[in-house]
């Protein structure tokens, strides 16, 4: 599951803390509300940025330009393709599709400590639910 520009763009954005208006006055040199309103029309897909307004966003947001266009500084291949999970094993573990789902995209925005935080919560769900499970299969 790759996460679209609007989504990366607003998880970096929050992540250093801005709201949209700061933010959109920081890349663009715009007043708070003009800022506002570029950021929220390109973070909600209505306004799509030019090569240069995307050079000023990865600037005010310090990442790499190739960070918000899907393009990777080091490209990885995949072998066997995505990770599939059987719809019973979702439904034998409620929680489990929403964190898969957030682990893709901590993935694919490289957010080491976002990763190893829901790694950690996926353990503890999938531990939880074992007695449950090991008494079935008894």
């Amino acid at each position: 599951m790759q996460l679209s520009f609007a989504e990366k763009l607003q998880v970096l954005r929050k992540r250093t803390g801005l709201n949209q208006g700061a933010f959109g006055a920081k890349a663009f040199n715009l007043p708070l509300d003009s800022g506002r309103t570029k950021i929220k029309n390109i973070e909600l897909g209505k306004q799509h940025p030019t090569e240069d307004e995307l050079e000023l966003l990865a600037r005010a947001l310090e990442v790499p330009k190739a960070v918000l266009t899907g393009a990777s500084a080091g490209t990885h291949e995949r072998v066997d393709g995505e990770l599939c999970v059987s719809v019973k094993v979702l439904d034998r573990y409620p929680k489990l599709g929403a964190y898969l789902e957030m682990l893709n995209k901590a993935v694919a925005l490289e957010d080491e400590a976002l990763i190893a935080h829901i790694g950690e919560t996926l353990a503890d769900i999938l531990q939880s639910q074992l007695p449950r499970v090991m008494a079935r299969v008894k």
